[in-house]
């Protein structure tokens, strides 16, 4: 199959299911770095393992911080994930990320992600059909931050609808700058509790969390509060709903998975690899020309990191387009690398973990009712559309 590279948009086409596995399989077979498209801009698109691992090892030509400036910031705030001086950035996610590392998170995990998911999974009990992605996939892993956060679960609705709403900033600024603006008035007098009567839960790590000298304001807690909505729960809830695709659509797999539920972290592993929930990943180069693999970039010009195209690479994994419980290969770019890795994988590991091995506790038989709908789809949040299924008896 030919593929027309000129006419393919990395933010503007759905590219569902192999579409987009193909697309980047024709770039990667050009070079390491090709002319692409976005949002009808040209662009260069990264696509093989090698080459991407050093772009994102390469604060100077690509700037991890001017994406998340141009594209979060205007909602969420200042953040370590858009700040430019590497030495403020190191401070700032030495205050920030320990919180989700914390004895919060690791006594949570322990006691409560377990009961969270069946408490969610009890919503579709007895519902002989029922859409997994709406009811259980788009609210498990929000809840979860709601919960480590220590928020009130009266209002989970909403923190789900603000998270949605930041997200949306380039495309709808005024309803993103509304969300941000009602979150942060939710959560000021929350903050100010923790800090007079801490608890154990991740506002409470921040409000006191010390590093160089230095402590987070009400301010700089709020925005990286609003930074883990939208960035760790939406994320979560792409790569968990790709996840349970995989399983259903694959003969056999969850039955095979049920059966043997200490298969599931290889499954987890597996799916990030084959189908990362940000399978491209939007950065901008320098503010001045650069050359990187022989290729010439002029300023400010869009270059796609193309995690899901390296994660694929032939030259690192054998068999790339083959979802196998197996593999041993480990060496997955889906968390990124360098300065701007995501701090918060191993959370999201657990929660893709716990969340589909409840679903195959709590769901014996599962027929899949759309396939079409089911597979992933978009590239920069890569997610199905839903996951429709019947119960079946036999």
């Amino acid at each position: 199959m030919t593929i027309d590279l000129d006419a393919s948009d990395f933010a503007l086409d759905e590219m569902p299911g192999d579409v987009l596995h193909d697309v980047l399989r024709a770039h990667r077979e050009q070079g390491p770095v090709t002319p692409a498209k976005f949002m009808g801009l040209p662009a260069f698109a990264i696509t093989r393992h090698a080459a991407l691992l050093e772009a994102f090892r390469d604060n100077e030509r690509f700037p991890p911080h001017r994406m998340y400036e141009a594209s979060l910031e205007g909602a969420i705030g200042k953040s370590f994930i858009s700040m430019a001086d590497l030495d403020q950035h190191r401070i700032y996610r030495k205050l920030a990320t320990p919180a989700f590392r914390s004895r919060a998170v690791a006594s949570y995990e322990a006691e409560s992600l377990e009961a969270l998911a069946h408490e969610v999974a009890d919503r579709f009990e007895g519902h002989d059909e029922v859409d997994l992605l709406a009811e259980f996939i788009a609210s498990f892993p929000y809840l979860v931050i709601t919960r480590l956060l220590g928020l009130p679960h009266d209002r989970e609705e909403a923190f789900h609808r603000w998270a949605l709403a930041l997200l949306s900033m380039r495309e709808d600024p005024a309803a993103a700058v509304k969300a941000s603006e009602e979150l942060t008035e939710f959560l000021a007098p929350v903050v100010e509790e923790r800090r007079r009567e801490p608890r154990n839960d991740v506002i409470s790590e921040l409000v006191q969390a010390e590093a160089e000298g230095r402590r987070l304001t009400n301010e700089e807690v709020f925005s990286h509060i609003r930074l883990l909505f939208p960035t760790g729960g939406e994320t979560t809830h792409g790569s968990l709903g790709n996840l349970v695709s995989a399983v259903l659509t694959r003969p056999g797999m969850w039955q095979e998975l049920r059966g043997n539920p200490s298969r599931v972290p290889d499954a987890v592993d597996e799916i990030l690899r084959f189908e990362t929930p940000i399978a491209v990943l939007p950065r901008m180069s320098a503010e001045y020309d650069v050359e990187f693999m022989g290729v010439d970039i002029p300023a400010n010009t869009w270059v796609m990191f193309a995690i899901a195209g390296a994660n694929r690479d032939p030259a690192v994994f054998a068999d790339p387009d083959r979802f196998d419980l197996d593999r041993e290969s480990k060496d997955l770019l889906t968390f990124g690398r360098g300065v701007k890795s995501c701090p918060g994988m191993h959370l999201a590991r657990r929660n893709m973990t716990v969340g589909l091995t409840t679903l195959l506790e709590r769901v014996a038989n599962p027929e899949l009712l759309d396939l079409e709908a089911a597979v992933p789809r978009r590239t920069v949040l890569r997610v199905p559309d839903a996951l429709r299924i019947r119960r079946r008896t036999a």
